[in-house]
């Protein structure tokens, strides 16, 4: 079974699945998740087993074949101690050393030689494919040791030696996920882009729609961490399930669901959420919600009203997701827009609501429900008016006459702008201020000369 972390020295401490972290990505993604948390967490407990995970990430990355030591990101382990010192956490509990550091620079920098002398060697034949191949893994070596400005520069050199739609998609890969890394997010929907058009000019197979899966991920990915919302729900959801594990360098199966549902929560409407996420017609999106049963549940009810089993299980969830290296800036943001829109869901149908049947809706006070409308209200979100003295809410129906009156008047002035428009024309061409093609007039002056 699954080691889940509990710090015992806070009873809401969140529940880190750090084994999850370590089986679900690959690469930098599980240093960085894991350095997040230990940036993050409020909890000691919490915060020490995060920095002792990644340490043994980084110290423990071995060559897949001859089973030695290779270069690990150095850049990382240097966070990682600045981490540790920041949060003062004790050096005998998790012992960063500069020696390890020193030793993985030194290794670097020997692959390093290796493949600037094999780079050199090549310019001279000028081969192109031997040349993009050899930029690859430049890009690959700094990439490895956490240089991402490096990574991304060799990355874009490859774009030269590009042959094939498949190099093009390969080296836009690439710089899409070393710009996610790196927050450059504008660099990512430009190569997203890219990668798309070379795709439609490939034969449709499992790895073209592999890497459709994988751009649509980044692209949703740049807009949730932009704070596009809607813009990352319609990206989640155009996700198909090719994708699998195929993308653990950036986010899993899971993320995909959780980013996609909370991102829908907040910005799609009844029919949309219906029609993108629960009754998907390709199915795409209901596969990945079948990875996170949790999250499979808040939609269903969310989507059926059930709002107090909604709203505990996303409380429930809240601690984790705030330590989501990707979803922990905007969760406040997220949440409170999930829960604007569950109490607009409620009240539209509705003529005269009780507030305090609501609030038992929502598991809450009367009082707090009822802050939250009027807030909704002079946010011109709900059009309504609150009767404190009886904690009711009342619908504010339009009047049809003022509706008649305002159609009237628009109607006026749009026929009084059309009219004076037309009298406009008709005085410029009684008076002949008309613009003419220069051939026209040319050609008529010779016919009076004549």
């Amino acid at each position: 079974s699954r080691r889940v972390v509990m710090a015992a020295t806070s009873s809401t401490a969140p529940a880190i699945d750090f084994d999850g972290i370590f089986s679900q990505y690959t690469g930098n993604a599980i240093v960085d998740r894991l350095l997040y948390v230990a940036d993050h967490a409020r909890d000691v407990g919490v915060v020490t087993e995060a920095l002792r995970h990644a340490k043994r990430a980084l110290e423990g990355r071995v060559d897949a074949f001859s089973l030695k030591p290779t270069t690990s990101n150095g850049c990382a382990y240097e966070r990682a101690m600045a981490i540790a010192k920041k949060r003062e956490v004790d050096a005998s509990v998790v012992g960063f050393t500069k020696a390890w550091l020193e030793e993985n620079a030194r290794r670097a920098d020997g692959e390093l030689d290796k493949l600037e002398s094999g780079l050199t060697d090549l310019l001279t034949e000028r081969v192109k494919e031997n040349l993009r191949m050899q930029y690859v893994e430049l890009g690959d070596h700094y990439y490895d040791r956490g240089e991402l400005k490096k990574a991304l520069e060799c990355y874009m050199r490859t774009r030269d030696y590009c042959s094939t739609p498949k190099h093009v998609v390969f080296m836009c890969l690439s710089v899409v996920s070393v710009s996610l890394e790196m927050g450059n997010f504008a660099h990512v929907n430009v190569h997203a882009n890219k990668a798309t058009a070379a795709l439609q000019n490939m034969d449709e197979d499992a790895s073209v729609r592999t890497d459709q899966a994988k751009l649509a991920c980044a692209c949703g990915i740049a807009a949730l961490r932009m704070g596009r919302f809607r813009e990352a729900a319609i990206k989640f959801t155009e996700i198909n399930v090719e994708i699998g594990t195929h993308y653990a360098n950036v986010c899993a199966a899971r993320d995909v669901a959780t980013y996609g549902t909370l991102c829908a929560l907040a910005s799609f409407n009844r029919e949309e959420l219906r029609d993108l996420v629960l009754n998907n017609q390709k199915g795409a999106f209901r596969a990945h919600l079948e990875t996170a049963s949790d999250i499979r549940e808040v939609v269903n009810d969310f989507y059926n009203s059930k709002y107090t089993s909604c709203f505990a299980t996303l409380d429930g969830m809240r601690e984790a997701l705030t330590l989501d290296i990707h979803l922990g800036a905007h969760i406040d943001a997220l949440y409170k827009r999930i829960r604007d829109r569950a109490l607009i869901q409620y009240v539209e149908p509705y003529v005269t609501v009780d507030l305090c049947v609501m609030a038992q809706a929502f598991n809450t006070t009367a009082e707090e429900v009822q802050d939250e409308l009027a807030r909704l209200i002079e946010e011109d979100k709900i059009r309504a008016k609150i009767d404190a003295s009886e904690c009711t809410l009342h619908a504010l129906k339009e009047n049809p006459r003022v509706k008649v009156v305002e159609q009237v008047i628009a109607d006026g002035e749009r026929f009084e702008t059309e009219t004076r428009a037309a009298l406009l024309k008709m005085s410029l061409l009684k008076n002949d201020v008309v613009s003419r093609p220069e051939h026209d007039g040319a050609r008529s002056r010779r016919s009076l000369d004549e």
